[in-house]
């Protein structure tokens, strides 16, 4: 019978691909996996989901521009977790565009869309997004409107990347970094390598270095840095959300950003608290989930599930 990974092992796996590719991945690295990925057939099956969805998201063509062919597979997942290597976490049916300047990319709710620029870098857009990309011979730019997205950067000596959000800039040069802004508030969560985060309008050498693991949380007039669950930090990647006692008013927004069916919650239980693991996609399947272990009842009201005390 085929092994079906739990969410929290597909967020360990989307770690793993996260870090597998990496430029600066090393031997230790590979080592750490395998042993990963011997301790449980379920951690196996997890990575091959993941790189598959990977794959499958990337698939999905933007008709508002020429593509190139997807670059070939490096090596199959099969391969990869017989033993045989780690070449195909570098490759995938990612799209090459023949031009990202002045781009816009963006996902409606529910999407999530995969996108490789012309000088290798990727992106991952998270559902509700919209970025603008603009490439000179000198900077690589990208502002981030609104949203969440995940940048694998590759290096260009004679162009910084440089992603805008809200009032900050990130300047990366060798990382892999998720990007979440809505509000005014921007978050920044290095999944490996170093980038400098400043305000818009300081220099750079005023600004705060983020290494692998570490998480900077900014407003207009606030500032928190810390280091995060990265599984949990990572879940949206898999098709997952993860809340660790989180009002049911916040966690209703997020998994309203995947579905069409509306959730909205009665002011009398919008403080209640939930934790968890969560599939996104399926606010129905979600909401009588919920009613089964909080104090609530989900209400039709004609689109939308209302989720309202017990009577």
């Amino acid at each position: 019978m085929a092994t079906t990974p739990s969410p929290e092992i597909r967020a360990q796996a989307a770690a793993w691909l996260a870090r597998l590719r990496a430029d600066d991945r090393d031997a230790g690295d590979e080592r750490a996996f395998r042993a990963w990925l011997a301790a449980s057939p379920a951690h196996a099956a997890a990575f091959e989901a993941v790189d598959r969805l990977w794959s499958e998201v990337g698939s999905f063509r933007d008709l508002r521009g020429p593509v190139r062919h997807p670059a070939p597979r490096l090596a199959s997942r099969r391969a990869l977790l017989a033993g045989v290597g780690l070449l195909a976490v570098t490759g995938g049916s990612a799209l090459f565009w023949k031009s990202a300047q002045a781009k816009v990319y963006e996902t409606d709710v529910g999407e999530q869309k995969h996108v490789a620029l012309d000088d290798g870098s990727q992106l991952f857009l998270d559902a509700q997004t919209r970025i603008s990309v603009a490439f000179s011979d000198t900077v690589r730019a990208v502002d981030l409107q609104y949203g969440r997205a995940n940048f694998r950067v590759v290096p260009d000596p004679g162009r910084p990347f440089i992603v805008e959000a809200a009032e900050r800039k990130i300047v990366a040069t060798r990382c892999s970094f998720d990007v979440r802004c809505e509000d005014g508030k921007v978050q920044v969560t290095l999944i490996h390598g170093e980038a400098q985060v400043t305000p818009k309008s300081a220099p750079d050498a005023q600004g705060e270095r983020l290494r692998a693991g570490e998480r900077l949380v900014a407003s207009v007039d606030t500032e928190k840095r810390d280091r995060p669950d990265m599984t949990r930090q990572l879940a949206w990647q898999t098709g997952y959300e993860s809340f660790e006692n989180t009002d049911l008013a916040d966690v209703v927004d997020e998994m309203n950003r995947y579905s069409t069916a509306r959730l909205e919650v009665d002011p009398s239980v919008a403080n209640l608290k939930v934790s968890g693991v969560y599939r996104v996609g399926d606010n129905s399947a979600f909401a009588r989930s919920l009613a089964k272990l909080l104090p609530i009842t989900v209400r039709q009201n004609g689109d939308t599930l209302l989720l309202a005390a017990d009577e």
